[in-house]
């Protein structure tokens, strides 16, 4: 059947609402570790939206909560230092950094070795929990950490 509704305007609006999909962003998709991991990634790759937010204090670890995101934070680490994090993703966006358990384990025959973050890439957490994230370079490191879906569409 093919509705010709060329004559009344208003009604041909009315009627394509109710038949056509709703647009793609209207469509709440689940939140996966893959697609939280996108997000994350496409938030990193947008300078614009975080890179005046970055403070670098000797003093100490500096965290930065960034508006227009659901959970998103900064982490900008001076040389050596470290601070508590319990992120479920992150990445590193400038310097170096790394990561390892806390507490160490004392019963463990050996401390757990650190592992470092890398530009470009999403370190998804199995098990989010605290842990220490240090700057592992002679220059500060700023990284990127959520527990959640971070950047809106559009941005």
């Amino acid at each position: 059947m093919n509705a010709d509704l060329s004559v009344a305007p208003e009604i041909a609006q009315l009627a394509a609402s109710s038949v056509l999909p709703p647009p793609p962003h209207a469509i709440a998709a689940p939140s996966t570790a893959g697609r939280v991991a996108g997000e994350l990634t496409r938030l990193a790759a947008t300078p614009r939206l975080w890179w005046d937010l970055v403070r670098f204090d000797p003093a100490g670890p500096v965290r930065i909560p960034l508006p227009a995101t659901a959970g998103a934070w900064l982490l900008v680490l001076p040389p050596g230092a470290t601070a508590n994090c319990a992120c479920a993703y992150a990445t590193l966006l400038a310097g170096e950094a790394a990561e390892s358990p806390v507490p160490p384990d004392p019963a463990a025959p050996r401390p757990a070795a650190a592992t470092p973050l890398h530009a470009g890439r999403v370190r998804v957490h199995g098990r989010p929990g605290p842990h220490l994230v240090r700057g592992a370079g002679r220059g500060y490191s700023v990284s990127l950490h959520t527990g959640t879906v971070t950047a809106r569409s559009g941005d």
